[in-house]
């Protein structure tokens, strides 16, 4: 993907380096809701191919983080993040598609997340991955809000 005169938006994992970066790009799109530099520190010990950054230049523009559950049935896509001025390029949409690639290989069954259910770009974004709508949850995270579940069942490899 070009973005202007040979700039190139790659896709690669998350490094401890990144973390200042990764923390104020998800400050900007979240504000008040968005995870702390803990958290993706954290996540990384855990699940440290289920963190990727597109980077643009030596500037990350996006990152989606994934999880798997207790049982190894089900993944989940915690986290998408892509700068103003990134979106509408294809950055979150290759970000989903890379994370989805590597929890398939890691063998689960289902991959789901949660939006808003008025996030539109967001729900198309993870669409045109294969995700279905599944339920609106109410109350999701206990704030009041209502958050749309999406699923991708994933088939086994022959």
């Amino acid at each position: 993907m070009v973005w202007q005169a040979g700039e190139e938006i790659i896709l690669r994992l998350f490094r401890p380096s990144d973390l200042a970066q990764i923390t104020e790009l998800e400050r900007k799109v979240y504000g008040s809701g968005a995870y702390s530099y803990y958290f993706f520190r954290q996540l990384h010990d855990l699940f440290p191919r289920l963190v990727w950054v597109a980077e643009r230049g030596e500037l990350l523009v996006g990152h989606v983080c994934g999880a798997i559950n207790q049982t190894g049935h089900t993944g989940w896509i915690l986290n998408l993040a892509v700068q103003a001025h990134s979106r509408g390029r294809g950055v979150g949409s290759r970000l989903v598609a890379q994370v989805v690639e590597e929890l398939r290989a890691s063998g689960v069954h289902e991959i789901r997340t949660t939006l808003h259910p008025e996030n539109e770009p967001g729900i198309r974004t993870f669409e045109r991955n294969g995700f279905v709508r599944e339920r609106i949850e109410e109350n999701y995270y206990g704030d009041g809000v209502d958050r749309l579940i999406l699923r991708l069942s994933v088939k086994e490899a022959d």
